[in-house]
């Protein structure tokens, strides 16, 4: 197809365009969802009745921290780089996926540094909120991203997909009454990581149905 072939038949299929807000707008409005999805999970099966004796806890604050970093960097990568020249450098995807790193490295090496514990390495319901919670926000995020015009598909829903689950782990820490590093590194970081790489699998391909190319019949 001519490329004067190829304005006219994208001139007849264009229909009215709702402008979008800023990516810095966007990524609050997100992260109100979320905030507030996490803190209705936190208040409906009940936070940790030692919550405030795990706030003094180095490794559970530097958990908590590492996460909220990361769900924070992360959407806001990822809805800067659904606008094409949005993004001010490819360095800025560096900060959620060093955060998520952070997130393991602090029970890994608390593994390093303490004696085995005998809990259980993986709980259903701390798995089941994690899935629930990163499908949900997860899914709400991939809406808001495909509503512009995302130019790399793969990289834009590994980031949000980072988002999405960092979120769901935050408030399932707050919940989870186990501190074992081995159970925080199987029954979170690794079902995580599970749910993440499902949600990157999805993401990456309703993201990339929403290029042109792909949706042309």
């Amino acid at each position: 197809m001519k490329t004067d072939e190829l304005i006219l038949e994208l001139a007849k299929s264009a229909g009215p365009v709702t402008r979008l807000a800023p990516p810095s707008v966007r990524v609050w409005r997100w992260l109100g969802m979320a905030a507030t999805l996490a803190a209705v999970a936190v208040i409906a099966i009940g936070p940790r009745a030692d919550l405030g004796a795990a706030v003094t806890r180095p490794a559970f604050v530097a958990s908590l921290l590492a996460l909220l970093v990361a769900t924070v960097s992360a959407a806001a990568v990822a809805l800067a780089m659904s606008v094409p020249g949005a993004e001010r450098s490819p360095r800025q995807r560096v900060l959620p996926i060093a955060a998520v790193v952070a997130w393991a490295l602090t029970w890994l090496l608390m593994i390093a540094t303490s004696s085995a514990g005998h809990a259980r390495l993986i709980h259903a319901g701390c798995a089941i909120e994690i899935a629930v919670l990163g499908m949900v926000s997860g899914w709400t995020l991939l809406t808001m991203l495909r509503r512009a015009a995302p130019l790399q598909p793969a990289w834009t829903a590994g980031i949000a997909a980072i988002a999405a689950v960092t979120v769901a782990s935050a408030a399932t820490q707050v919940i989870c009454p186990i501190d074992d590093p081995a159970h925080q590194l199987v029954g979170h970081v690794l079902i995580a990581a599970l749910v993440g790489l499902a949600a990157f699998v999805v993401g990456r391909g309703r993201l990339a149905r929403t290029w042109l190319g792909t949706r042309r019949p």
